[in-house]
């Protein structure tokens, strides 16, 4: 299900006198995380006669926090508890203006944002939080957005936007200071970092700050908090739980949904195998890196959902056709023969002509199989025999392949794409939909080795 728009009001907090950004990481279960700007708490300042003077929030403050929340379509104000102390609850980074505040609880549903470090699409960001100049409208009035228009000049750990206002000015932006730089993606949003300081009394033309998203990173990596903070990711990172009931979507018109639930029920039982296993997109990711992506450069799309969809449904048919629950070293051992590689771009077979070829296959043995996922499915799947892609792609760049040697990767090599797995079971819905678990899964073990082959 795609993510709304109005659902980023939940993640906007108020903080002290700006803004912030509620974020869920994995390895966290009694806590969460905000992420804000340093200067709301620590800073140098001016006099009116241009004098420098420090200020800093004492450990042992109580911190003003609130978030929203829907009830019954009226929004309203919760406070959240904070008290500031440094090393425990409050985070600062050395240099940037970023910090990350600790709150002693989890909060549920905050789980859908990611995090970006890409600028090249930042005109499909806005800008998030609560403009002092809102502070007497109703509850749910208060926060606001303004669009992104382009990327602007850098600055110490700072990056430069140009809003598409260019009208506004300090007093229209200031107390969104700590607010993010958000989209939304399908199912998710993405943040890519958190609006900095206003300074100047009049800011021209509706140019911006903001720290990027890596700085917070740097944080959780000082090593005084080792073992305090967990790395930015999403929650999902944690384990393949939270997308079990996703998995194996199998869509059919309505007149067949009784037909294939219980294949759908069976294959998402088979998929708690998974989960149960030592096998994690943090360990995947570990494992491998980003040499399961076509593109390498493609490596934002690692936070998002669609990826490890696909990783938690070629591990379960990697189940079915084992017979077995693999684990992590031995994936590692099929990865030599089998590799799934996932693209995030919008027809994966706009990669037959280059993309494929210059992928990383390093470690994939001759007539290995490479089974392609992807954001979204071509209009007709695909299963091609080793040494068939030539006939497809014809004449292609054979310069620079990463394989062992002597391997061409297009002659080589099988492509299957993972939903040609899900539609044998559409295609066979009705003859699966009187199997028990046990035939179904002996059906589809012979069905699917003979793809992976």
């Amino acid at each position: 299900m795609n993510m709304k728009l109005e659902e980023i009001k939940l993640y906007n907090v108020k903080v002290h006198y700006g803004s912030g950004c509620l974020f869920q990481t994995p390895n966290t279960q009694e806590c969460t995380y905000i992420l804000t700007s340093k200067h709301l708490f620590e800073g140098v300042d001016f006099e009116e006669d241009g004098s420098e003077y420090e200020y800093r929030e004492e450990d042992g403050t109580e911190i003003s926090i609130k978030r929203l929340v829907e009830n019954d379509n009226i929004w309203e104000e919760d406070e959240i508890p904070f008290t500031l102390i440094r090393g425990e609850t409050y985070f600062p980074h050395k240099e940037a203006d970023a910090v990350i505040l600790k709150l002693e609880l989890k909060l549920i549903g905050y789980d859908n944002l990611n995090i970006c470090t890409n600028f090249d699409k930042i005109n499909d960001y806005s800008l998030y939080g609560y403009p002092m100049q809102f502070e007497t409208l109703d509850i749910g009035s208060q926060d606001t957005s303004y669009k992104i228009l382009e990327k602007d000049l850098p600055a110490n750990y700072l990056m430069g936007a140009q809003l598409v206002n260019k009208t506004l000015e300090k007093i229209q932006i200031e107390g969104m200071s700590g607010g993010a730089i958000i989209t939304v993606e399908d199912d998710y949003a993405n943040i890519i970092g958190i609006q900095s300081q206003m300074k100047h009394p009049r800011w021209a033309n509706g140019k911006i700050y903001f720290v990027p998203i890596r700085y917070f990173n740097e944080i959780i990596e000082y090593e005084e908090y080792s073992g305090k903070l967990s790395k930015l990711s999403p929650s999902f990172f944690e384990n393949f739980d939270f997308l079990r009931d996703d998995s194996f979507a199998l869509d059919v018109d309505f007149i067949d949904e009784n037909k294939i639930a219980f294949t759908k029920q069976h294959l998402r039982n088979k998929a708690l195998e998974v989960v149960k296993s030592d096998i994690t997109p943090i360990a995947i990711k570990e494992l491998f890196r980003c040499n399961f992506l076509i593109d390498e450069s493609e490596n934002d799309c690692l936070n998002s959902k669609n990826i490890w969809l696909g990783w938690l449904e070629f591990l379960t048919i990697i189940n079915i056709v084992k017979q077995e629950n693999i684990s992590l070293q031995q994936l590692e051992d099929i990865f030599k023969s089998i590799r799934l590689k996932y693209t995030h771009v919008q027809d994966c077979t706009t990669l037959f002509q280059s993309g494929l070829s210059k992928s990383d296959y390093l470690g994939l043995k001759e007539g290995g199989k490479v089974v392609i996922d992807s954001k979204n499915p071509p209009k007709r799947v695909f299963n091609i025999l080793p040494g068939k892609m030539v006939d497809i792609v014809r004449a292609y760049d054979k310069k620079g392949f990463r394989t062992d040697r002597g391997i061409d990767p297009l002659k080589s090599f099988g492509f299957v794409h993972l939903n040609y797995f899900k539609e044998i079971l559409i295609n066979k819905m009705d003859e699966y939909a009187n199997l028990t678990e046990i035939e179904l899964f002996e059906n589809l073990k012979q069905q699917y080795d003979e793809l992976l082959k």
